[in-house]
């Protein structure tokens, strides 16, 4: 048995590591003077003047500190899996800790990126009974909504694996490493944070929550809830010594403080230059961060936001680009298309929502100029719908995601509609643009269906063999929904702004064919807002159908979850994310429209319906009692649903796709 008083603390590391690691090493010394240290250095190979360094440093310390180097012979942890670039193999060596320290009962892991900067007593005597370890909860990856990949559930504790204090004499009971080990060869091509998901899928129930205090990463900073930690972690790529970014932890300075007191110190003059050198960049060019990508999400609407409309385009914008794109490495700002009616406006307008700048660039006469002074990196446009890029002079990378070409003979159908006419928005000018700059080389196109890619050839006039990457619109999932068994009720939705090309009145005429079920439109007007609410106004007598108007969030998500059928009514769709949302609820499609074979996949496509659709409001009317009736047939394509949504719609999908796509373009 080990002597409960010393504090035994692990580090795993290899030798180009080694200043990093004596730095968290002498600040776990600095702040526990009066405490006795025994610190562990479990290596491949740490070179002789790195030792005798590490030696001298415990040193200074007096005799109580005892520092142990552990060489790991690691032939089978390099065969395992590696998908962080800035991550080794080492880091598997905690998986192992229970049997590289037979003579512990606990000790303390602590990554080498890390600086301890309190003391390390109370954290050491927090009880473990009947746990294998404690760690803080990761607060990215809550935010990330990561957890149901590796099989966890919202509620399970998922700990950044950093700092873990571990009961290893609980672990060798239990034979924990043997199992770590079986997960990291089993599972580790489905994991992407590596041993870090090994660690919490394994010991999963048996960890025992930390306060924030023991693991103060970047992402606390935003949140603000964590006073005074103990250990500051510098997690995620960009760390404290970077010569060439900076690291956005408000606590990066107590790593230069505890450098000077490390024999590396030398170094410290190095780092202090490029600091100077990257603030004066900084103040030079606006306040901006030069070690970010600048990316512009060039976008007419912003659902809702700035007085624009509520649209998809605006939703896919606001909801999910700027929520999941931007981190430490990319910044977004929202360029709104209402510049062209201020085109003799010198100045741009920018506004604040939900922490992102969302500006109206001045006017078109003033747009060059300002454009060149923004030097953005790159440009994500979704289907380009305005001309600001033709201001573009530096050459810039453009991301085009197809959402929704339109070329004349799509436009040739939506003017079959006479009850209300959409107004056209064609503009030749705008594809010609697109054009030029494919032509250019400036262009990447990304595409969210692949029965759009030819309509976009054909619109922007493009090679019949241009290059299309296939980019998927993400969707929020509840993975706690279960299709199966949870028992929805015959309500039937429209979903949409309430317009010509909608064909809401559609819907109002099926509610009005089948009083046995509940109805409910959510939506409101938008463009041409008296004309439209005076066609729908017959309506509103119809007892079973109910107008909710503008809903969002959790409440919108109980609409769709509790119904079971998502009637589209359109004469006009590409891929609606009103599809994506319900099929995600195993809510059935009924439409005329079958974009990526999706309606006659999960739900009933009526066939083509042009005109004002009243003749064929009879095939809906059909095609609702059918599935309806048939329960049996419901559940088999809901479930069928749901699985197709959470293998192909994910978040964490197009975050990683994207940011490739961005880096790869960038630094090309």
């Amino acid at each position: 048995m080990q002597n409960q008083q010393r504090i035994a603390i692990a580090f795993t590391v290899n030798d180009s590591y080694a200043q990093h690691c004596c730095v968290a090493m002498v600040s776990a010394l600095e702040n526990n003077k009066s405490e006795q240290l025994d610190i562990y250095i479990f290596t491949d190979y740490f070179s002789e003047e790195n030792r005798q360094l590490f030696e001298q440093t415990v040193k200074r310390y007096g005799d109580k500190q005892r520092l142990t180097f552990v060489t790991v012979e690691d032939s089978a942890l390099k065969k395992l899996r590696l998908n962080i670039g800035y991550i080794t193999h080492h880091t598997y060596y905690r998986l192992l800790l229970p049997e590289l320290l037979p003579e512990l009962d606990r000790v303390l892991y602590l990554d080498s990126d890390l600086v301890v900067d309190g003391p390390l007593r109370q954290l050491w005597e927090t009880p473990l009974d009947g746990y294998y370890g404690a760690g803080v909860k990761d607060t990215w990856i809550d935010r990330k909504n990561y957890k149901f990949q590796v099989g966890m559930h919202r509620e399970d504790l998922y700990i950044n694996a950093g700092v873990i204090l571990m009961n290893l004499y609980l672990m060798r009971k239990d034979g924990i490493a043997d199992l770590l080990m079986k997960t990291a060869v089993e599972k580790g091509q489905l994991f992407e944070y590596q041993d870090q998901d090994v660690i919490n899928t394994t010991l999963k129930g048996r960890i025992r929550p930390l306060p924030g205090i023991y693991n103060y990463a970047a992402t606390d900073d935003k949140l603000g809830t964590v006073k005074a930690p103990v250990i500051i972690h510098y997690n995620g790529d960009v760390k404290p010594w970077a010569l060439k970014r900076r690291c956005h932890n408000t606590k990066t300075s107590r790593y230069f403080t505890y450098l000077r007191l490390t024999p590396y110190r030398k170094f410290l003059s190095t780092y202090i230059k490029c600091h100077i050198v990257r603030a004066l960049k900084k103040i030079v060019g606006g306040g901006s961060d030069p070690s970010r990508i600048r990316v512009a999400l060039v976008i007419d609407e912003y659902f809702g936001a700035c007085g624009t409309a509520y649209g998809g385009y605006g939703f896919l914008a606001r909801n999910y680009i700027a929520r999941y794109l931007p981190d430490t490495n990319i910044s977004i700002d929202v360029l709104l298309s209402n510049y062209s009616r201020r085109k003799f406006a010198f100045h741009a307008r920018c506004e604040k929502v939900e922490g992102r700048n969302v500006i109206t660039p001045p006017g078109r006469f003033f747009a060059k100029r300002w454009l060149k002074r923004k030097n953005y990196d790159l440009y994500l446009t979704i289907e380009l719908t305005h001309n600001l890029l033709k201001y573009e002079r530096r050459n810039k990378p453009i991301i085009h995601w197809i959402q929704d070409p339109r070329p004349w003979s799509e436009w040739q159908e939506i003017h079959t509609v006479k009850l209300f006419p959409e107004k056209s928005y064609w503009d030749s000018g705008l594809y010609d643009t697109v054009h030029k700059l494919y032509n250019k080389g400036l262009v990447t196109f990304v595409s969210q269906g692949y029965f759009l890619n030819d309509k976009a050839r054909q619109l922007y006039r493009l090679p019949y063999d241009a290059p299309i990457a296939y980019m998927p619109n993400p969707i929020d999932i509840d993975y706690e929904f279960d299709p199966l068994h949870y028992q929805k009720k015959n309500h039937i939705l429209f979903i949409g702004r309430i317009e010509s090309v909608k064909r809401g009145w559609l819907f109002c005429e099926i509610a009005r064919q089948m009083p046995q079920y509940e109805f409910f439109m959510l939506g409101q007007t938008y463009w041409e807002k008296s004309e439209n609410e005076k066609v729908m106004a017959g309506y509103h007598d119809i007892p079973n159908l109910h107008f909710t108007g503008h809903v969002e969030g959790e409440e919108k998500m109980k609409y769709i979850r509790e119904a079971k059928i998502l009637v589209n009514t359109s004469i006009h769709e590409a891929l609606p994310i009103t599809f994506l949302e319900a099929l995600a609820y195993g809510t059935l499609l009924v439409s005329c429209r079958n974009p990526e074979d999706l309606t006659s996949k999960f739900g009933r496509y009526v066939g083509p319906v042009l005109g004002d659709g009243f003749d064929k409001v009879p095939l809906f009317v059909d095609a609702i009692e059918e599935l309806i009736n048939d329960e049996e047939l419901r559940r088999e394509l809901s479930c069928k649903a749901v699985e197709y949504i959470r293998e192909v719609h994910p978040v964490h999908k197009f975050q990683r796709d994207m940011k490739t796509l961005i880096h790869k373009l960038v630094h090309k």
